[in-house]
């Protein structure tokens, strides 16, 4: 059986989906027994520790092939972004943050780089694993900003205020009345093809 368990943590390991992560495999749940395992597939990408779906392949003490089903209890970690100090709601991350490695919890999505002009979304202690809703990107709404309209070969900048937007994004109200939405990126909201 511990040829199945290094067989299954190498599948595991190449079925990770996050950057710099490494899988730690506890258990593995419904190994065939009296087969001989030379090989597993993970047919989904591994995102977070719990269980995770392996299939082995491999020979019977007769050599006729076997295969099966199992299920790996795994513990995912990754480096992380974590609060290197107390951030009060808006205050910009870079310089408050550091990365360390860190358990990967089912349903959580840590950040793993943060994003140009990075502001807290919400009070933010020490030491807090950051994800994508603790950070907003660009301008405090109410700020002025630079958009930036890009459409083949013709580029127009404009001046917006900033609005409140969902994580990830930056959103401005043009002085035509039109909201825009778009990725934050040189001190401007870029909307169109680069």
């Amino acid at each position: 059986m511990p040829a199945a368990l290094a067989i299954a943590l190498a599948a595991l390991q190449a079925a990770l989906g996050l950057p710099g992560a490494r899988a730690e495999l506890h258990a593995l749940e419904g190994a065939p027994p009296g087969c001989a395992v030379a090989r597993a597939e993970v047919p989904r990408p591994v995102l977070a520790s719990g269980r995770a779906a392996v299939h082995l392949f491999g020979a019977d003490a007769g050599g006729r092939p076997c295969e099966a089903w199992a299920w790996a209890r795994v513990r995912v970690t990754a480096p992380a972004l974590v609060t290197s100090r107390d951030a009060a709601a808006g205050a910009p991350l870079e310089g408050a943050v550091e990365t360390v490695r860190r358990e990967v919890l089912p349903g959580r999505r840590p950040l793993f780089a943060l994003p140009e002009g990075a502001r807290a979304a919400r009070a933010l202690p020490a030491a807090a694993g950051l994800e994508e809703g603790d950070v907003r990107v660009g301008p405090a709404p109410g700020a002025e900003v630079a958009v930036l309209l890009r459409a083949g070969a013709l580029a127009v900048e404009q001046r917006g205020t900033a609005l409140p937007c969902r994580a990830g994004r930056a959103c401005a109200l043009l002085p035509s009345g039109r909201r825009v939405e778009g990725p934050w990126h040189g001190g401007r909201i870029e909307l169109g093809e680069p």
